[in-house]
């Protein structure tokens, strides 16, 4: 799933909407280890048709995943699993030693409430009141420069929004229109000195207000070509990346992203002979990839998870599903934990023509389980205890 952009969305209300994405895609880093990966179902994104064409990935979330209360069922355990367990260990720690220490453990929220209206103090937007935000980017060389962007529909004010975006970047923001659409971008400053730089210089972020409570963040580029989008002088994202996200099933989190190939032959040189192995069939299969598209959503009483693979000929089909349920299996036989054991095995993977289709489901009481374990995984990990208990 492509990542939120946060550093072009660091000079906007970047906290407040990483906050949505958090806890979308679980809200823990338990999702990283692929053992969650899901959420919940919601209407298809309205902002996706204000993304311009011709970008490589889009992901769109539906803020109403943060009224769920499965959402603050997970966030609760996975704070009891490693914050409060640190914290543990610290008070441990001083009573032993008589002295008091600060720990940045302190300042995490123990709940997702505090979660949101910490978010809110800091940034001045409420989480709370996004509808969706549709996150895109196009791929670029080392010479051009970045593009990526966000199409934000939240009940923001358009002050608070200038104002967080001032507050969070350090820096002043001036108002302009681009095709009749507000524009603010920051004053520029001038520089003391010439910096030596490499590659394309930093673009400038830019905000669009496109419509009341409707927001684009992101490189001038990237916000530009959504301002034209929205003012009918140019199409929005379309062909197959569209296609296979509208394919998605309904969920509070939809993306898909185009592959992009890579140097077979340099891959094979560096991998290969880290290795020893010949990579070079793998590297050809994932250039023979399409489009990678999925979605997290909630039924009646689990997690789900989706992903489709589109690939360019059966033959490469055929490839990843193999390669898929063989990762599955290894995965699976490495890890010394019977629920996460069972969790990982129960992924269905299967194929139609050229598409691959890797399809999970997790009660939340496994989640909570898996939540458990992980957070006993990391406190082994920074305390050297290997006597964290397993989690049946």
């Amino acid at each position: 799933m492509p990542s939120l952009p946060t550093g072009v969305l660091s000079s906007t209300a970047a906290k407040a909407v990483v906050v949505v994405a958090f806890v979308a895609v679980g809200g823990v880093a338990a999702a990283q280890i692929g053992v969650i990966d899901g959420m919940m179902s919601s209407e298809d994104a309205e902002a996706l048709d204000q993304v311009p064409d011709g970008v490589d990935s889009v992901a769109a979330i539906d803020g109403s995943i943060l009224e769920e209360d499965v959402s603050e069922r997970l966030y609760a355990t996975a704070y009891n699993a490693t914050v409060r367990q640190e914290l543990e260990a610290e008070e441990s720690e001083e009573n032993e030693t008589e002295m008091r220490r600060s720990s940045p453990a302190e300042m995490v929220p123990a709940n997702l409430t505090a979660a949101l209206d910490e978010a809110e103090n800091e940034s001045g937007l409420d989480p709370r009141a996004v509808d969706e935000v549709v996150v895109f980017s196009q791929e670029r060389n080392f010479s051009q420069q970045d593009y990526a962007g966000a199409v934000v529909h939240a009940d923001w004010n358009e002050s608070a929004v200038v104002a967080a975006a001032s507050n969070s970047s350090d820096s002043e923001y001036e108002n302009t229109t681009v095709e009749g659409v507000t524009v603010y971008k920051p004053v520029e400053n001038e520089t003391e000195e010439d910096e030596m730089t490499f590659g394309a210089p930093d673009p400038e972020e830019w905000i669009a207000v496109l419509d009341d409570g409707q927001y684009a963040f992101g490189t001038d580029e990237a916000v530009n070509d959504t301002i034209q989008v929205e003012v009918g002088n140019a199409d929005p994202v379309d062909g197959d990346l569209r296609t296979a996200f509208e394919e998605t099933r309904d969920g509070y989190v939809r993306y898909a992203q185009r592959s992009q190939n890579v140097n077979v032959t340099r891959i094979n040189q560096t991998m290969g002979q880290r290795t020893g192995l010949n990579v070079t069939a793998y590297a050809q299969a994932y250039n023979d990839l399409h489009v990678t598209a999925g979605s997290y959503y909630l039924t009646e009483d689990s997690l789900g998870f989706e992903s489709r693979t589109l690939t360019n000929s059966t033959d490469t089909a055929r490839d990843v599903e193999d390669l898929t349920q063989g990762f599955i299996s290894i995965q699976a036989g490495a890890i010394q934990n019977e629920t996460i054991e069972n969790e990982l095995r129960s992924a269905e993977v299967t194929r139609d023509g050229t598409t691959v289709t890797v399809t999970r489901e997790t009660s939340v009481e496994t989640a909570e389980k898996l939540l458990r374990w992980f957070g006993s995984a990391v406190n082994e990990e920074q305390t050297g205890d290997s006597g964290a208990e397993p989690v049946a």
